[in-house]
């Protein structure tokens, strides 16, 4: 990468470094493959991808390798894909209604909930949100699911209801001015709205490749850093989430690769 395209990223907030040439997916495999092997370590109790498996969605070589690295993880550990721009959008910012076929085919359900113990939690896909000009039916019914699911959590009385996506719904306040790396203002106030009804305690995200904690109304908003390459100070990791009846607490673990 040269000097001006190092500069421009860095006008976007982004810190990109020098680094050697390289063909294929090696230091991605290399820390995809250290994370799964982290979490049969841990025994983790689920694994969350939120977002952006591949960077080009219609690359079958891309998705192959990713589940390739997927299937190490004990089969006692669920994992859970979240739909990021790159998986859902051939142009990794607009998805369609072929590209949402696809992905579905693929991935699975690019919106869905799932318990663990009381705990709801709800994963949604952001790029509908954010880019919602050829899948508008799409968007009404994750919005119609979301509120759905929230009154269910609600109803089941959990004890937490934490949410993942891909876009974070804002970097630092909910009322920001549209950027590219958050929901847009008009799309990401009607869900905000919804889960501070509804009480949610936090929301998960990817996408900036670097590490961000804000907060609305108590409710935590964080982007987690990327396993893949990092654009912050922080090195390429994983974020641990522990949640009990009363708090949900969470750090970031470094591979000190980069």
């Amino acid at each position: 990468m040269s000097d001006e395209e190092i500069a421009a990223f860095a006008a976007r907030g982004l810190k990109v470094n020098k680094e050697p040439k390289f063909q294929g997916y090696e230091p991605e495999t290399k820390a995809f493959e250290e994370a799964i092997r982290q979490a049969n370590e841990r025994n983790s109790e689920f694994v969350v991808v939120c977002g952006d498996m591949v960077n080009n969605s219609e690359s079958t070589e891309e998705r192959d390798e990713v589940m390739r690295i997927a299937s190490q993880l004990n089969e006692n550990i669920p994992i859970y894909w979240i739909a990021g721009n790159h998986d859902v959008a051939i142009d990794a910012v607009v998805p369609t209604a072929s590209s949402m076929a696809s992905y579905r085919k693929h991935w699975g359900d690019d919106y869905y909930s799932f318990q663990h113990g009381d705990v709801s939690f709800i994963a949604l896909n952001t790029s509908l949100m954010d880019q919602p000009e050829h899948v508008g039916g799409d968007v009404e019914s994750q919005m119609r699911f979301l509120k759905a699911e929230l009154q269910a959590a609600k109803k089941r009385e959990s004890s937490q209801i934490i949410v993942f996506t891909h876009y974070p719904l804002f970097l630092a306040d909910a009322d920001e001015a549209d950027n590219y790396f958050s929901v847009k203002k008009a799309h990401r106030m009607p869900v905000i709205d919804l889960l501070e009804e509804y009480g949610v305690a936090a929301v998960f995200a990817g996408h900036w490749h670097r590490n961000n904690y804000a907060e609305h109304d108590g409710m935590l908003m964080v982007a987690t850093g990327a396993v893949g390459y990092p654009l912050g100070d922080d090195d390429s990791g994983y974020r641990v989430i522990d949640v009990t009846n009363d708090e949900i607490s969470h750090n970031y673990y470094e591979f000190g690769f980069r």
